[in-house]
Formats: C-alpha cells, sequence, structure tokens
C-alpha cells in the first residue's frame, strides 16, 4: 500500500511514537494538520462487523476504540459514511474530543490482504490558526484517492 501527500510534509519517525499499528505519520509545514496511517487488527467482534456492514461497521467499530480510549469524551460529528473514490471503497467519520476545538476524520479500507485506517487530525500544539473543517476533509480525500494497493 503506499499514497501521495503534499511534498512540502514532513515526516514523522513512527517509531518513535511507541505505537507499534502505526507506521507512517506526517505533518504539514506548519504543524497544524497530521496524517497517520495504522494496520488495523480485528478481534471477532470486529470480523463480525466487517461481515455484516462492511467498512461502515468497521468504521463505527473504530470510533468506539477511540470512544473508550478517551474515556467517553469523542463525540462523532455527523454520521459514520462509506464512499468509494474510483474503485477504492472507504468508510469514514469525524470525531472530536474538546467540543469541536480540534477534529479528527478517520477512513477505514481493505486491501484484500490487510485493513488499514488513515487518519488525519489538527495539531493545536502551536499559536496557528487550524485549517477548517472542511479543508481537513479535502485534503483527506485528496489523499485517500492517492493511495494505491
Amino acid at each position: 500500500m503506499s499514497a501521495r501527500v503534499p511534498q512540502d510534509w514532513v515526516t514523522v519517525d513512527a517509531e518513535k511514537l511507541e505505537a507499534p499499528q502505526v507506521f507512517s505519520m506526517v505533518c504539514n509545514p506548519d504543524y497544524t494538520l497530521s496524517l497517520i496511517f495504522t494496520e488495523v487488527t480485528l478481534d471477532n467482534a470486529a470480523r463480525g462487523l466487517f461481515s455484516r456492514d462492511g467498512l461502515k461497521g468497521l468504521a463505527e467499530a473504530s470510533f468506539q476504540r477511540r470512544l473508550k480510549r478517551s474515556n467517553g469524551r469523542a463525540v462523532m460529528t455527523g454520521d459514520v459514511e462509506e464512499f468509494a473514490i474510483g474503485k477504492r471503497r472507504f468508510g469514514a467519520y469525524t470525531y472530536t474530543t474538546d467540543s469541536m476545538k480540534t477534529l479528527t476524520r478517520v477512513a477505514m479500507f481493505n486491501t484484500g490482504a490487510h485493513i488499514y485506517e488513515c487518519a488525519i487530525t489538527h495539531l493545536d500544539f502551536n499559536d496557528r490558526a487550524l485549517p477548517p473543517q472542511e479543508t481537513l476533509r479535502n485534503v483527506h480525500q485528496i489523499i485517500l484517492g492517492s493511495i494505491e494497493w
């Protein structure tokens, strides 16, 4: 699996994140957006959701994991969606853990051999203005459209 990211984005050493499922992370030059690729390991419940509800079910399970990890602070903004870009299919959702100050959009996809998540999230550790939700979504869609497997 490969994806193209904007030329001026900065690669982050994924090994320093101490999250073995994360295999790639890049940030925009302003450090206001980060894109993270992870491989998803399916438990029996997630396999059942995938069999029954496809990528939309996997996206719903992904949000439930985030809800649990955030101690109930994660709030989905909108609905889980399933869509295609060309012949590639995705399940996606957007959520916040801080009352819409920052957003994260997560897309799930199945290559046939592996299931991956591609998440784009706001970074708020500097004083720069965060890109609007529409920009977050548009950048994510462009990158998703570049994925090849």
